[in-house]
């Protein structure tokens, strides 16, 4: 019996440096009937020159080179083009272990499930991967779409990151990355969370995350990361339509993120920027508070009140308090 293809999309840019090694993992794969994109996200180094290298030495490996449009942009471009029965992404500077798309493929048929989801290391550029050994016993665990975005909101079990999952292509079909936002995960995960029947946390670590200093996530406070407060916000919008229960909860994660990004502001950023930061929070904190009442703990509530009442002074207490970092 063939395989089903799993299209595994790899968005490229400025990492000449890692690539070979992330291209490398992907195909030594056990599982190996793979459509393996490369996205060339104009990238000024010499990243599309080593994907052009490896595509004559694998015919599973297209390369598409393309005006830079950003990572969401180039994932598109990969969602538009892919032929697999099955998705997975994979960012270049990352790479992962020879027996995950095998593993997470069969536990995902087997459950009936339109996601699984594996655990994932860290390592950085100065510091080797600490390689935990793996549990004797592979814990699967199968969640309703509400359970799923329960925990998602917890960001516990579940994470925002889509590089640690297999997915179904028909439940991507009518979904797309936003262009043009950093945090693009958070504005996607939960949509596509919330139009599964099944979703799979598969308790193994399959992944391995480089944590780069000049990497998005290594960059000093800038307006841009209030982006994530707009995803939060369509979020929390979100489940107060489809999964009212949950309303509740996406509410104060929204505030708790604008608290975070208030004192990051503040600890991180230049004085026009914080207040440029700061304004704008204000917005979205006040509007989200006032939007419905607040169901979380006293002590959240209490400080959701200061800073309804004055969030400046809300975020220069917390910070001098040593609360929410």
């Amino acid at each position: 019996m063939k395989l089903e293809i799993i299209s595994i999309v790899i968005p490229v840019y400025k990492v000449d440096q890692y690539l070979e090694q992330c291209i490398l993992s992907v195909l030594n794969q056990t599982y190996k009937n793979l459509e393996i994109l490369l996205i060339d996200d104009g990238s000024p180094d010499q990243s599309g020159t080593i994907c052009d290298e490896w595509a004559k030495k694998d015919s599973r490996i297209k390369v598409i080179h393309k005006e830079n449009g950003g990572l969401s942009d180039a994932r598109n471009t990969g969602l538009n083009i892919c032929n697999g029965e099955f998705i997975a992404f994979v960012d270049s500077d990352d790479f992962i272990a020879p027996t995950m798309m095998e593993e997470l493929i069969a536990v995902l048929k087997k459950e009936g499930a339109d996601i699984a989801e594996c655990n994932y290391l860290c390592f950085s550029d100065r510091q080797e991967l600490f390689k935990k050994k793996a549990k004797s016993i592979r814990k699967v665990t199968g969640y309703s779409a509400e359970e799923a975005l329960d925990l998602l909101l917890d960001e516990t079990e579940f994470k925002y990151v889509v590089w640690n999952k297999l997915y179904r292509k028909n439940i991507l079909d009518s979904l797309r990355f936003e262009v043009g936002k950093l945090h693009e995960d958070v504005f996607f995960t939960y949509q596509v969370f919330g139009i599964c029947k099944k979703i799979i946390k598969y308790e193994v670590p399959l992944y391995y995350y480089r944590q780069r200093n000049e990497s998005i996530m290594g960059n000093m406070f800038s307006i841009h990361n209030l982006d994530t407060l707009d995803a939060r916000r369509e979020q929390y919008l979100y489940m107060k339509e489809k999964f009212p229960q949950l309303s509740g909860k996406a509410q104060s994660q929204l505030l708790e993120n604008c608290l975070y990004l208030g004192q990051k502001a503040l600890r991180e950023a230049d004085n026009l920027v914080s207040r440029e930061a700061l304004k704008r929070i204000k917005v979205i904190f006040n509007k989200t508070y006032d939007d419905q009442t607040i169901r979380e703990s006293k002590k959240q509530r209490i400080w959701y009140r200061i800073a309804r009442c004055d969030l400046h002074k809300c975020c220069v207490l917390r910070n001098s308090l040593k609360v929410g970092f």
